[in-house]
This record gives C-alpha cells, structure tokens and sequence, in this order.
C-alpha cells in the first residue's frame, strides 16, 4: 500500500502530464473570438491547465516536503482498542456511501438536465449534494441551502447566456 506522501507525489507527477497534454490539446483548438479584446475558445482550457498545473505542482514540493520528515511512532492495529476499529470501518463504510451516492446524483443530474432544464436540476443538484456532505446534526440549514443554490443556478445561468453567449437547457419552463 502506498503511503501518503507516496501517493501525492504520483498524482501530482500524472496530473501535470495531464496538464501538459491539455495545454498542448488546447493549442490545436479553432479559435472563435466572442469577445472584441480576443479571447478565443481555446483561453479558458489553457487557463484550467496552467491551474492545474500550478495545484500540482504545490501538492508535488508538498509531497516531497513530507519525504523528508522524520516519520513518527504510531500505535499498531494491536495496542488499539476495538472502539477505535469499528470507527473507521464504520468511517470507511459511510465514505462508499458518499461515493456512491455522489456518483448516482450526477448521474440524475445529467439525465434531469435536459427535461428540467439548467437552473432547477442545477438548483436540486447543489442543494442535494450540499444536503449529503452534511453531517447529521447539521441538516437543518437546508433552508439556506435551496435559496443559495438557486441563486447561483441564476447567476450561472446568466454569465454562460449573456456573457458567453452560450444556450444552455431551459426544460419546463421554456
């Protein structure tokens, strides 16, 4: 099993090879200027790219950084009490369903997006998905929690239909 520190290191080296691939993809791209200052098509994907090039490489000097610390001494699986395993495999269990979960909501999401359009599946989406990453005792936000995604459902929807002019679906209310 790899270990931590193992593990950024490799996923910061392969996400800046993907970096690298989609900054180079983005360069073959047509450019259609939509602005009048010249900001074309391919503006947005080298600027995901350069991010996600400058993240990696934060969590690769990161990852080498805790190479280099000294390791300290934790208590084995033995000397541990049998209240602390059943947390974290109750722990490991509730991240799956997290997972899965999550995973079932966008794929809802994708399907619900072209009957209900943009601004409410997206507004069910993130207040759903706000809903699951919430702890239990904390649920009861949710009155927050539908008016702020709506809100920025809108505002979403505004910036891609007014600034990028760009349709995106209407659904039920079109």
């Amino acid at each position: 099993m790899l270990k931590r520190y193992h593990s950024d290191v490799y996923a910061s080296i392969a996400l800046q090879c993907l970096a690298v691939l989609m900054f180079v993809a983005s360069l073959r791209m047509e450019t259609l200027t939509i602005l009048s200052i010249g900001v074309g098509s391919r503006f947005l994907p080298m600027l995901m790219a350069a991010g996600i090039f400058l993240l990696s490489t934060v969590l690769l000097l990161s990852g080498l950084k805790k190479q280099t610390e000294p390791v300290r001494e934790t208590a084995s699986a033995v000397d541990a009490p049998d209240v602390d395993n059943n947390q974290l495999q109750q722990k490991t269990s509730d991240e799956k369903t997290t997972v899965l979960a999550t995973s079932l909501l966008l794929i809802g999401y994708v399907v619900a997006l072209p009957v209900l359009g943009f601004i409410l599946a997206s507004t069910l989406y993130m207040a759903g998905q706000s809903m699951m990453m919430t702890s239990q005792h904390k649920k009861r936000f949710f009155m927050f929690v539908l008016p702020i995604s709506f809100a920025v459902s809108l505002l979403l929807y505004y910036v891609f239909r007014v600034g990028f002019n760009l349709m995106l679906p209407i659904g039920l209310f079109g």
